[in-house]
């Protein structure tokens, strides 16, 4: 199994927050705060910087903080995120990615956001298909080696 580093400038990003009413299918616990859903999904906008054969395509990005335990899972490959090429539901972006944040990083991935990341290095696996996202991780900056 080989995997391809994917590195992405940050050319901008958000935190924006959806409250909304669980629909009562969701879950068949009820508690009081089980009926309302707040979610706090970090969305990026990027410009992939390598691999050379994609360099300057879009990419958007969403980091969904979740549980650890929900990351790993029981699932029999796990991983800790999707990359997209060409999504047909969005003309002119060349990669749409889902990253697996720990919901307790979130706080110190916004602050780190806001002051010190500009780049984001992916390491995808080259034999799925979406590309399973093995690693990711951010960093003040990074150059490109031929």
């Amino acid at each position: 199994m080989g995997a391809t580093l994917y590195l992405v400038e940050i050319q901008s990003w958000d935190w924006p927050l959806h409250v909304g009413v669980r629909p009562r299918s969701a879950s068949a616990e009820r508690d009081p705060d089980g009926d309302l859903m707040c979610v706090e999904t970090i969305v990026i906008d990027g410009l992939v910087l390598a691999p050379e054969e994609h360099q300057s395509k879009l990419i958007h990005l969403r980091l969904s903080p979740l549980p650890r335990e929900v990351i790993l899972g029981d699932r029999a490959q796990p991983d800790v995120g999707r990359l997209y090429k060409d999504p047909a539901e969005r003309e002119g972006l060349g990669f749409y990615a889902t990253l697996f944040l720990p919901a307790d990083t979130l706080q110190r991935a916004v602050f780190c956001l806001g002051l010190l990341w500009r780049r984001i290095h992916m390491w995808v696996d080259d034999s799925t298909e979406p590309g399973t996202v093995t690693d990711y991780g951010f960093s003040v900056d990074a150059e490109v080696k031929p």
